[in-house]
């Protein structure tokens, strides 16, 4: 048995997360073996006892930021006490410590993967992560990208060329999220929705996910729609920010923080329009499990057009929020139930997927 040990921020239902989660389902569990070493950024991810219960151990330890000492010497032990195989990091430029101690400790395969693309930072952090890149690929065995867009922000177009970076595209269980009219009423009946515009974002209320814009957005939207609702599936750092610009721009009444859920198919049913203003994105899952809903999508054309496999995604400049307004209004969805058959066809199964990123596994460690 191969035994990997994966190391991201959380287990609390952001794309990367359920990615993994939906890798291990789909992976033979007698030949792979997954762990997880995160950070106590909460209490008790959303994906944790799932992942307990299809065999994976998790591991918490502190961020660097909080206790140096304490973070390398756990992430050490965890690392030798389970006598790994593999480590895959999920961390961007940050994965080089992960990797470093993986590489003390004599694990043969050290991957670093990455899923954001043309991050949106200051100059201090973009000169310090451009530093951790370069010591990335000394540490590193292998590395990967969701997309060629993410591989090319991270590790450059030469790497892509030269076959150096793996592309592992980031794939859903598509049946999952098929359109139901009967769940979508059951779903907006237990929202307290009826015949309100329902816009609506999963995602990490983070700075990249640029909720400000969204509000703004959402301001011009109800100025023509005025019994719209905003649902917002997630929570970040950046949450109480958000709550307290919602007031500011007078929409608080109509903007619901619905905090991490564990049913975003159903969630997806529900909604109307699903808007995603990012700063940067990488190759995002949810706006591949939304095509799969047949949810019309309206997006920032900072995301990469490689993982548009329908005709429901528009795309937009990160500019007049009344615009992006008009947009929205705009869209309809007609016969929502044929795109999970479009998009399970289109390369981002997960069955597909999940078997070839096994085969890695156990071609690379013989």
């Amino acid at each position: 048995m191969v035994k990997v040990l994966h190391e991201l921020g959380n287990l609390d239902g952001g794309g990367v997360a359920r990615l993994l989660y939906d890798y291990y389902r789909y992976m033979d569990r007698e030949k792979i073996h997954f762990d997880f070493l995160i950070y106590d950024f909460y209490k008790e991810g959303i994906l944790e006892k799932p992942l307990k219960e299809l065999g994976a151990r998790i591991y918490k330890i502190p961020t660097r930021q909080s206790n140096k000492k304490s973070c390398i010497a756990m992430m050490n032990k965890v690392i030798l006490d389970g006598q790994y195989d593999v480590v895959h990091s999920h961390r961007g430029p940050q994965g080089y410590y992960f990797l470093s101690c993986a590489k003390r400790c004599g694990v043969k395969v050290r991957i670093i993967h990455s899923h954001l693309a043309q991050p949106n930072v200051k100059l201090i952090r973009r000169i310090k992560n451009d530093v951790l890149l370069q010591a990335d690929k000394l540490v590193a065995t292998d590395l990967f990208a969701c997309g060629n867009a993410a591989g090319s922000a991270m590790w450059g177009e030469q790497n892509i060329k030269n076959g150096r970076v793996h592309i592992m595209t980031n794939a859903i269980d598509a049946d999952k999220f098929t359109f139901s009219n009967e769940t979508r009423q059951k779903k907006r009946k237990e929202l307290g929705l009826t015949d309100e515009f329902t816009i609506g974002i999963v995602g990490r209320i983070e700075e990249q996910k640029n909720y400000p814009f969204l509000l703004k957005i959402f301001a011009e939207i109800l100025k023509k729609e005025p019994k719209a609702v905003l649902l917002i599936a997630g929570r970040g750092t950046e949450e109480q920010k958000i709550m307290a610009l919602a007031v500011k721009l007078d929409v608080d009444k109509r903007v619901r923080f619905l905090g991490i859920r564990s049913d975003v198919p159903e969630l997806l049913n529900a909604f109307d329009v699903f808007v995603l203003p990012s700063l940067y994105e990488g190759l995002p899952v949810v706006l591949v499990e939304a095509q799969a809903s047949g949810l019309p999508e309206v997006v920032s054309d900072t995301i990469t057009k490689e993982m548009a496999v329908t005709d429901l995604i528009s795309y937009m400049p990160l500019e007049n929020p009344e615009k992006w307004s008009e947009k929205i209004l705009s869209c309809t969805s007609k016969e929502r139930e044929k795109y999970a058959k479009i998009v399970g066809n289109s390369g981002y199964g997960i069955c597909t997927q999940a078997k070839n990123m096994e085969r890695f596994y156990l071609e690379s460690v013989k």
